[in-house]
């Protein structure tokens, strides 16, 4: 079954579950890294906000033989997961006053999202972007966030000096740091991550870290947490070595002879293209935290 025959197959079969009243949409959204996901909105017209479940995945799940029923049931057993309770109020984003207290940022790669950055105001740092949101976690069942663009921004009559104040002072509040040994994580989590890594260094003798916050979503931002960087550096012992990850999580570790730094970028492009999902890359090569000056390069 081709991939367009599919999104017919489970259009078709998810409204033939569902009682007539609920209608479905399948569009395409527009993700980091300028992926594009067909996402399936399921209606139900009780309220006025709907989850979206991408389908590009459980068509990898159809090639790989998982049954149509199957799917059909983890597409559903999401919804329910995420179906809405109530309506979500979203006039309160006219108002920066009302606002103010929920804006965070989030690090992006800068080369990879350069359609999206025409539209929104940002920061350049390193290879990376600056951007900015409304966290509405606190009232959906997921993690939410509404991406500040150029409109709304004039929408406030405020400039992106402000978005930085403020965003400074609640991205540490809302998502705290979060520090994770390596070892221990990748043991546990992902074998043939660890595996990969013990090819650059021995990460069972050499302290290493994962840096990322409290909800590990979006958490590579941690390291622009005022103090995060030096108070880790004095735990290290001095410079250290950031490896980009993902959005979500920046890897640490001291700045020690016994890396192989050369291997060290081409470890990095492996890893997101094998372990990393697309619109989840951050960055391609690896940063150094100078303890004395307390700057990354």
């Amino acid at each position: 079954m081709k991939y367009t025959e599919f999104l017919h197959t489970i259009e078709t079969e998810i409204t033939a579950r569902l009682d007539n009243n609920f209608k479905l949409t399948i569009h395409p959204v527009k993700k980091n890294n300028g992926m594009i996901y067909d996402g399936l909105v399921i209606i139900n017209p009780k309220f006025n906000i709907a989850p979206t479940i991408y389908l590009n995945p459980y068509y990898h799940w159809y090639l790989d033989g998982v049954s149509i029923d199957s799917i059909l049931d983890a597409i559903l057993s999401t919804y329910n997961d995420f179906k809405p309770t109530e309506d979500f109020d979203i006039s309160f984003c006219d108002d920066f006053s009302k606002v103010k207290e929920k804006i965070i940022f989030q690090l992006i790669s800068y080369d990879k999202n350069q359609k999206q950055l025409k539209d929104v105001p940002y920061i350049k740092y390193l290879d990376f972007a600056i951007i900015f949101e409304v966290y509405v976690g606190a009232q959906l069942p997921e993690f939410g966030t509404i991406t500040v663009t150029d409109a709304l921004l004039s929408r406030w009559g405020i400039d992106t000096e402000t978005l930085i104040r403020a965003s400074m002072q609640n991205t540490p509040r809302i998502l705290p740091c979060s520090i994770i040994n390596m070892a221990e994580f990748l043991a546990k989590k992902c074998p043939g991550y660890a595996n990969q890594m013990r090819a650059v260094c021995d990460f069972d003798s050499l302290p290493m870290y994962i840096l990322t916050n409290s909800r590990q979503t979006n958490g590579a931002s941690a390291i622009l947490y005022p103090g995060v960087l030096s108070s880790l550096a004095k735990k290290l012992g001095g410079n250290m070595l950031l490896i980009p990850s993902s959005i979500h999580e920046f890897l640490v570790m001291p700045l020690d002879s016994d890396i192989d730094v050369c291997n060290l970028s081409e470890f990095i492009c492996e890893v997101n293209s094998t372990e990393v999902r697309d619109e989840e890359v951050l960055g391609e090569r690896y940063y150094i935290y100078d303890s004395k000056t307390d700057t990354v390069y």
